[in-house]
Parts: C-alpha cells; sequence; structure tokens
C-alpha cells in the first residue's frame, strides 16, 4: 500500500525544528506548528538518531488516524510532501517499507529517547526556535511522541525543486492526513513517469557527499521482545541442549552434539527484507571464524523474522537452498 503524506516546511533537512512552519502556515484553524512553533516531525531524519540500523520518528498523518494505523500488520510506502510559500507542493522523499507502530512501541521507544539524551535535546531544539517545549509528546496534542519507523537505506529523496504540477491529487490535499494511493492517477506525476526499474545511462552522483553515521550498536525493543520469545520457545524445544545469546555477536546459538544452529533477528515486517539483511551475517558467523573448523558440526543458519513468509517469499527462499545449497531457514517470531 502507498500513502501520501504532509510534513511542515522545515529548510535544513527535518534534522531539528527551524521555527519557519509557524511563520507559512496561515490556514484556519491554525496548525500544531503554527500554535507552538514547531513539529512532531522535524527530527524525521536526524540518521545519527538510530537504533539497530532504524530510524524512529513521528507523522502527523499517522497520529490523526492513529488508532487505525497503530501496530498495522503491513509495512507501507510513504511519499512526504510539504508545503511552500505560494501554495506549492514539493515531493520531498519516498519511504518505502516504513512501519507504523503500534502503542506499545511507541512507550518502549520512547523510554529508549529518554535513556539515551535525545529527548533533552529535542527539548533544547525547540526552546531554541521559541516553541512551546510543554507540548512535545503532550497526550492533549499527539497520541505517542513516536508513531513510525523505517531504515536509512529505503528512503529516496526527490531532487530538489520536484513540485507537483497544478492538476495533481496531492494538490487537492489540505491538511496532514495519511492519504492513500489508490490509483495511477493519484500518484505523484514524477514517480508516473520514472517508475519501473529501467536503470540509466549515468551515474547518478560522481561528487563526494556526507552520509550520516548510526549510533552504537544498541537493539531496539522490538529486537529485544522478538529475541526474549525466541529463547523461551527454543530452551522448551531443545531442553538439552546448549543455548546462549550474543555468542560471538550470534543473536541466538543452539548447540546439540551434532548441530550448531544460529538465529539472526531482523525486526522488520517483510520477510524479504528479513532474509536480505541476515543473511551475510549468518554467512559469516557459521562459516568465516576458523574456530568453526574445530568440529563436524552441522550447520543451519535461520532468519528470523516477525511475519510469515508469503507465497513469493517461499519460492525466494527455496531457491537460495537449492541453487546455491545454502542449509537456510527462516522462522516467524510474532510480537
Amino acid at each position: 500500500m502507498e500513502y501520501l503524506s504532509r510534513i511542515c516546511f522545515n529548510s535544513q533537512g527535518w534534522r531539528r525544528p527551524t521555527g519557519e512552519a509557524q511563520l507559512l502556515e496561515l490556514a484556519r484553524p491554525p496548525s500544531f506548528s503554527r500554535r507552538f512553533g514547531y513539529g512532531h516531525e522535524e527530527w524525521l531524519f536526524r540518521f545519527d538518531w538510530q537504533i539497530d540500523g532504524w530510524q524512529y520518528g513521528f507523522l502527523q498523518g499517522v497520529n490523526n488516524s492513529r488508532s487505525t494505523f497503530a501496530g498495522m500488520e503491513e509495512a507501507v510506502d510513504v511519499t512526504l510532501y510539504t508545503c511552500e510559500p505560494g501554495s506549492q507542493r514539493r515531493y520531498v522523499a519516498k519511504i518505502l517499507d516504513c512501519e507504523c507502530l503500534s502503542y506499545s512501541q511507541s512507550e518502549a521507544i520512547h523510554a529508549q529517547f529518554v535513556a539515551n539524551g535525545w529527548l533533552a535535546e529535542m527539548q533544547a531544539d525547540i526552546v531554541a526556535v521559541n516553541g512551546d517545549v510543554s507540548t512535545l509528546g503532550n497526550p492533549n496534542w499527539v497520541n505517542g511522541m513516536i508513531n513510525v519507523r523505517f531504515r536509512q537505506e529505503n528512503v529516496r529523496w526527490y531532487p530538489a525543486g520536484t513540485y507537483a504540477e497544478k492538476d495533481e491529487y496531492v494538490r487537492t490535499l489540505r491538511r496532514y492526513q495519511f492519504n492513500e494511493i489508490k490509483s495511477d492517477a493519484q500518484a505523484p506525476r514524477v514517480d508516473r513517469i520514472l517508475r519501473g526499474r529501467s536503470g540509466r545511462p549515468d551515474a547518478l552522483n560522481q561528487k563526494p557527499f556526507y552520509r550520516s553515521g548510526s549510533a552504537g550498536k544498541l537493539c531496539t525493543p522490538e529486537h529485544g521482545i522478538i529475541q526474549a520469545k525466541l529463547l523461551d520457545e527454543l530452551k522448551a524445544e531443545y531442553p538439552s541442549a546448549d543455548i546462549s545469546c550474543e555468542k560471538e555477536f550470534v543473536d541466538i546459538t543452539v548447540e546439540t552434539p551434532s548441530e550448531r544452529i544460529l538465529f539472526e533477528i531482523k525486526s522488520d515486517l517483510v520477510p524479504r527484507t528479513v532474509l536480505r539483511l541476515a543473511l551475510g551475517q549468518l554467512l559469516e558467523y557459521g562459516f568465516y571464524y576458523p574456530w568453526h573448523d574445530a568440529d563436524s558440526k552441522r550447520v543451519t543458519l535461520i532468519a528470523v523474522g516477525r511475519k510469515a513468509l508469503s507465497p513469493e517469499d517461499h519460492t525466494y527462499l527455496k531457491c537460495l537452498q537449492q541453487k546455491f545449497n545454502l542449509p537456510l531457514k527462516y522462522r516467524v517470531v510474532p510480537i
């Protein structure tokens, strides 16, 4: 599913509030950013605030329909746009496989933001633009201060100056809503023109560029929940085995007299992404380290995700198993 979602104006890449939206949003009734001098989405692309490769943030469109979108079982693609002076709609970015958080996920990640000192930084950022810091996360205004998460590599930026044309669907949207794209006619025209994977004759960018780094290794709340549930399941399944967490960086290792089973957890909703992210790590854990040659145990690699494989995913996994003779499996641990 694909959606359009408005974010408040920010000339600095949505890394911190700039105070600009308060001056630009003159519609009635006044928006949140007009009233309080900032928007909760203004840290959306603060990429040095990541947890285990995940970027957590806020979309007002999700907030306005939280009961509908909280804990969605499907990851969605979201095209973000902003309103600029002169009523122009500028396409900012498309986020692929964006997850809408459940209420419990929001609470857990909020606690992690507090522990990391990020909430204090957000408060300081609001004060710096003369915003009302008392409204940050205030339940009178937002139903969870953090309501989405995505991976940085799944952000597709539109070129600067990518504006909607006068007859496009996005020009009819006025408020901060999560608007489903139900047809090609409602999709951004730039996507309709560029849609597909036919390639291009030139390289994307020959100039050096800076990519914000992520924080050090820190497991997400989702990862921790899956790991704890999986550990309980494995202890029941293998009562006589040696079971350990984080041995040689492996999420969970099960050792029997004849087999070594390695589990790598990825909390993504999309199984294909789980397989892609887990496979390289599992191969290294299973076959790179010299100590693995010290015995003749059979090695089994298991990628662990939250959602069952689709028929297409099953076909893909079977291909990996048969064509490359990989001892690879997939296991579901829902949260």
